[in-house]
């Protein structure tokens, strides 16, 4: 087969791989899809070259029984790039931190305690846990809130999380907000969430992995932004 030949065939076999990868119809548009992905958009302009030039070698008739484009060496190679990056995808339970080494408080935690390890070990969150399954998040914002609300001017030394549960809830902060991921899920559409919850004006404080992504479900893990970070620095995604 010539290179023709051979590119026509690497793009099918990215067609297959990117719509059983990602669940798509056979109407959907793989090129479309993949350079709107954020692991993908950097190719943006590769992606869209190599599908015009697959919509002549398939659509337009040869000239004396040849095709009219010659792909290159390296379009080939960058399908082949492509195909292995949609196979490799990364699962957000490689990068998550497993609970057996998360930082954890139940609501009859110390607050104060919990603080001095916070500054010790530069934590920004805590989960509140109970039985497994997370009732709430400590951060500086509880803190600020509970002074601030109580109107008074220090943290007792035995004040607990059962005493400022209020403080800690996951739903209507101002500008953060926590997620649940199912087991199964990708850190790309982790990160998907991520950039959706951004256009709302959010950031993503902590993503919580348990069994099927819901609330009431017992965590395995948690993922922060600096996973995601570190993630893309060591090529895991």
């Amino acid at each position: 087969m010539d290179n023709a030949e051979i590119f026509i065939e690497k793009y099918k076999q990215l067609e297959k791989v990117v719509r059983s990868t990602y669940n798509l119809k056979a109407s959907d548009s793989v090129a479309y899809y993949l350079k709107n992905q954020n692991r993908f958009k950097e190719f943006k302009e590769e992606i869209d070259y190599c599908r015009e030039v697959r919509n002549l070698l398939s659509h337009r008739e040869k000239i004396d029984n040849d095709f009219t484009v010659k792909p290159s060496v390296g379009m080939i190679e960058f399908i082949d790039t492509l195909i292995e990056k949609v196979r490799s995808r990364t699962k957000c339970l490689s990068i998550a931190i497993d609970l057996p080494h998360v930082f954890w408080q139940d609501l009859n935690g110390n607050v104060k305690d919990t603080m001095k390890m916070m500054q010790q070990k530069l934590y920004t969150h805590v989960p509140i846990l109970e039985n497994g399954v997370v009732v709430g998040v400590f951060d500086e914002n509880s803190v600020f809130n509970y002074l601030a609300d109580e109107e008074i001017v220090c943290v007792d030394d035995n004040l607990t999380f059962e005493d400022i549960k209020s403080f800690l809830s996951l739903a209507d902060r101002e500008m953060e907000e926590f997620i649940f991921i199912g087991r199964n899920c990708y850190v790309d559409e982790l990160e998907e969430k991520i950039e959706q919850a951004f256009h709302r004006g959010k950031r993503i404080g902590l993503a919580f992995i348990t069994e099927n992504g819901k609330a009431t479900q017992k965590i395995q893990g948690i993922i922060t932004p600096w996973d995601i970070i570190s993630a893309k620095d060591y090529n895991l995604n």
